[in-house]
């Protein structure tokens, strides 16, 4: 099947341009790549042009080059991807809102319609979850809190992943002007999450106070080092050694240490910092809190997001069955 690579590329990109959050538009654009590939599309053809796509002649007619491809070309595609079954699984999910954005958009027919995931093992949204014990979270933040600026930092960053539920880029871009903290009986923060949608979300007492003592002492210190300030940082909660705003490879590098240092971070267990993010909805599900809440908490658009945690659950109580169990044991 044949699609005008320069046509396919100015859709693709209008598409990319349409979704608000810059990480999500790189997320997008790399597993779209998969169907660029698939299409015989060079990677390095550039569009040219975003704005009015669906006015655009050499896009529309890509659009209808690619709404004309069988079902069982798509199955194909779908079925020859490589890597694990949630990365394919996010590669047919990029695909099939690609084509019902621009499907939408100019009348055309959508071809994956009736494009189903990849089959095979646990759900995507289930293998990806991650969710540590209680005393493994115990054991990293008693590993983030260390003396000096840098240790109260560490500390708080972790604390409030967790107990706040935050993703990396949230934490990136968390301001103190978005952060309440002074009323101890309901402190909370505004989060800027996917999609540009701002949220409030509790603070935990612990999260609280190692916010409060990092913004009181260890961040002021922090600030301080940075010898050429830029707009962004004055406002940021997270601050590098060097006094800017920390990114979200920054974040990443952070909790991978500390996990290092608690001790879990071993051949078998991923930490990272959405782990923390999948263990405070996992525990406030174990926890009896109302699924909305933890929908809300978590800022997931849809409940059927946030529901993947029950099944986690349910998961880890069949796992205890079968190692307590007389007669599972036996099996």
């Amino acid at each position: 099947m044949t699609v005008d690579p320069v046509g396919y590329r100015r859709l693709a990109d209008g598409y990319l341009a349409s979704r608000a959050n810059p990480n999500t538009r790189d997320g997008y654009a790399r597993d779209l790549a998969a169907l660029q590939e698939g299409l015989g599309v060079d990677p390095d053809v550039e569009g040219g042009r975003v704005f009015d796509v669906e006015r655009d002649p050499a896009a529309r007619a890509a659009a209808q080059a690619l709404s004309q491809i069988p079902i069982d070309w798509w199955q194909d595609w779908r079925d020859g991807l490589p890597g694990s079954v949630s990365s394919r699984r996010r590669k047919v999910a990029a695909v099939r809102s690609f084509c019902r954005w621009w499907s939408t958009r100019m009348e055309l027919p959508n071809p994956v319609r009736e494009l189903s995931p990849p089959a095979g093992g646990r759900s995507a949204s289930e293998a990806d979850v991650v969710a540590l014990a209680p005393s493994e979270v115990r054991a990293m933040c008693d590993a983030a809190a260390r003396p000096g600026p840098l240790g109260a930092r560490t500390h708080a960053l972790v604390e409030t992943l967790y107990g706040c539920g935050l993703r990396a880029s949230e934490a990136s871009g968390l301001d103190l002007s978005a952060c309440r903290l002074e009323d101890g009986d309901d402190p909370y923060i505004l989060v800027d999450g996917k999609g540009g949608l701002r949220r409030a979300v509790a603070v935990p007492r612990s999260a609280r106070e190692a916010l409060l003592a990092y913004v009181a002492v260890g961040r002021p210190e922090l600030r301080a080092k940075a010898k050429s300030p830029r707009a962004g940082d004055a406002d940021a909660v997270f601050l590098s050694a060097r006094g800017r705003r920390l990114t979200r490879t920054g974040i990443w590098r952070i909790v991978v240490d500390v996990a290092e240092r608690a001790g879990i971070r071993d051949a078998n267990t991923r930490v990272f910092p959405h782990a923390l993010r999948h263990s405070c909805g996992t525990h406030l599900v174990q926890s009896g809190v109302d699924i909305r809440y933890v929908q809300s908490h978590l800022g997931h658009a849809s409940p059927v997001t946030t529901e993947v945690y029950t099944h986690v659950t349910a998961a880890h109580l069949r796992d205890d069955f079968d190692r307590a169990h007389p007669r599972a044991r036996s099996r």
